[in-house]
């Protein structure tokens, strides 16, 4: 009897013992709740200390459509980290040094996969988007150095930045924004054009203003546009097939164009949040139907006459941007899309350049 009470005892002490000690996995905190200001930038300097680690929490998490806009209340899904013990110190090194965390990540292995160069059908620094609010600048043009009508490459403006911390080196892409934009459909109001007129480099910082260069004029640039950071939408897509989404509709096209065809940029009224993803082919599809009986006016429905395929190079939450790269003849803003069914690669893309992609198994 009374070994077994010091077996009990020995086992009430340890249960005790682990019940109050850490877990192993309590130092990982693997989701962060977003506060207003927060970017990826910011929580990668927060929790890793690197804030250039930010394009591999943006691959994790899908559903942000630009690393420098989060909404406060997202959920953002943390890359795993180990943390290592920074070595043992004197009491009196450890009362006079900040605790300091060494962080090692656990790093998914890369494949290299083959997918196509879009370049020839498209200039992916240039797409712009359609989005249901305006985004916020980060600055905007007020005067140019040359006594010019028309800027564009290689000359000199002077920017007015709304945010803090600009620093020479800093590449900006320039756009301006639409009037609102109507559903083809119902007439709603749908939401904004942004379109990318270039992209411009922060050459010096002044005290009231930043002296910057455009390297690269896409359309005319004018005084009072607007800027935003640079971000490149890749020009290697893997085509990929669409799983989750139904239909949709064209509401808008690049450079306001109503008549749409082969090479046109077109934005979609579905996005993310649809099943939309980078790299899905589409067709654009015309209704048809017949009448069976002309007495009886009766209707029968027919297979819909395709004319044209879509490849989306980008989304957002609630909207998606793709390029036509074939059509059999031209279409209008309004026109219905649905997944493209395929087993092989369309030959209209099978004749594009290859190119490698990297991305986590």
């Amino acid at each position: 009897m009374r070994s077994k009470g010091i077996y009990l005892a020995l086992f009430l002490f340890l249960a005790f013992f682990l019940i109050l000690s850490p877990s192993s996995s309590a130092g990982k905190k693997l989701i962060h709740i977003v506060k207003k200001g927060d970017t990826l930038w910011s929580i990668c300097q927060q929790y890793y200390g690197n804030p250039y680690l930010w394009p591999e929490l943006w691959e994790m998490n899908k559903f942000v459509t630009n690393p420098h806009w989060l909404r406060p209340g997202d959920v953002i899904r943390l890359l795993e980290y180990e943390e290592k013990p920074t070595p043992e110190k004197k009491y009196e090194e450890k009362a006079l040094e900040p605790a300091k965390r060494v962080v090692t990540l656990k790093k998914e292995p890369l494949r290299i996969q083959m997918g196509i160069d879009v370049s020839s059908l498209t200039n992916t620094k240039a797409l712009g988007f359609l989005q249901r609010e305006m985004i916020e600048p980060w600055g905007s043009i007020y005067d140019f150095k040359a006594e010019k009508m028309l800027i564009g490459e290689n000359d000199t403006v002077y920017v007015k930045m709304y945010k803090e911390g600009i620093k020479p080196g800093d590449i900006f892409t320039i756009y301006s924004v639409s009037d609102p934009v109507n559903h083809p459909l119902t007439g709603k109001k749908f939401g904004y054009i942004h379109s990318f007129n270039g992209i411009l480099e922060i050459e010096k910082v002044e005290k009231d203003y930043h002296v910057a260069k455009i390297s690269e004029s896409f359309r005319t640039i004018y005084k009072h546009d607007l800027l935003i950071p640079y971000y490149p939408v890749p020009s290697c897509i893997l085509p990929v097939p669409c799983q989750d989404m139904r239909t949709a509709h064209i509401v808008a096209a690049k450079d306001n164009l109503d008549l749409l065809g082969q090479y046109s940029v077109v934005y979609i009224d579905a996005g993310h949040n649809a099943g939309v993803r980078k790299g899905n082919l589409l067709e654009v599809i015309e209704e048809k139907e017949s009448i069976s009986d002309k007495q009886k006016k009766e209707k029968v429905a027919l297979p819909p006459t395709i004319l044209g395929k879509i490849l989306i190079l980008h989304t957002t939450v609630d909207t998606s941007i793709g390029v036509v790269f074939w059509a059999s003849k031209d279409f209008a803003n309004g026109a219905t899309i649905r997944p493209l069914v395929w087993d092989e690669q369309p030959r209209q893309l099978a004749t594009l350049p290859e190119c490698q992609i990297e991305q986590g198994e």
